[in-house]
């Protein structure tokens, strides 16, 4: 049985999911993805305690995830270059990045989430992806990064001490972090918490999938002169 027949056995026995085309740019993916969505979370809410609730967030292509993908594809290729996607779910924006030809590493925390973030790297025929499990708490990472991307990972307000956290330790010290949002999540207190050690920019633009068109923040990171950055 080969690695993808099992991850799909592993996946399927849970999910029910389906491959559907996804093109960002000049380029379509071969996307592995819950058949419906909101049935799904529907299914959870019947089935679970509500304040015990943990809602699959990394189980949607979100928006932001284009507009985030269709940059890093057009960025400038170097090979040492070292990339790391945080709160990768499904793994499109990381894979994407690859088949463009940069070198990344994708992860998440959840367990389900990269399962699914391997199954589609192989179905878009990369089977040597680096894709591993990585907690925003761990005290030894194993390496620093130039570039570090995400997509619609500030929705916890609980999590943004973590994640600044990380950002300070894993970052290298003339790296660059990237993330994108939908313009109408505000999250003040985070950028007040990443606004100690780091200067940003952004800008915002319109994207259309599906249903209406999105607003979507597009932000660059990187430390304040004189940070220094901690391993």
């Amino acid at each position: 049985m080969s690695e993808l027949d099992e991850l799909m056995n592993r996946i399927e026995s849970r999910y029910d999911v389906e491959t559907v085309p996804f093109k960002i740019d000049d380029k379509v993916l071969n996307l592995l993805q819950l058949k419906d969505f909101g049935a799904y979370i529907e299914k959870l809410v019947e089935a679970e305690d509500l304040g015990a609730l943990d809602l699959p967030y990394w189980a949607k292509v979100w928006d932001a995830c284009y507009l985030l993908a269709y940059f890093l594809g057009r960025q400038p290729v170097r090979p040492e270059q070292r990339m790391l996607e945080i709160g990768a779910g499904l793994g499109v924006v990381g894979i994407y990045a690859i088949l463009c030809g940069h070198r990344v590493t994708i992860t998440d925390v959840n367990e389900d989430a990269l399962l699914f973030a391997r199954a589609n790297a192989l179905l878009n025929g990369i089977g040597d992806a680096d894709i591993r499990r990585l907690d925003w708490n761990a005290s030894v990472l194993p390496s620093q990064y130039e570039v570090i991307f995400g997509s619609e990972v500030v929705y916890d307000r609980q999590s943004y001490p973590l994640l600044v956290g990380f950002f300070k330790r894993a970052l290298a010290p003339d790296g660059i972090i990237f993330l994108a949002k939908n313009a109408e999540l505000h999250a003040p207190a985070f950028f007040a918490e990443l606004g100690k050690d780091f200067e940003f920019k952004h800008t915002t633009q319109t994207v259309r999938t599906e249903g209406e068109p999105r607003r979507i923040e597009l932000y660059a990171i990187r430390r304040k002169s004189g940070n220094a950055a901690s391993a």
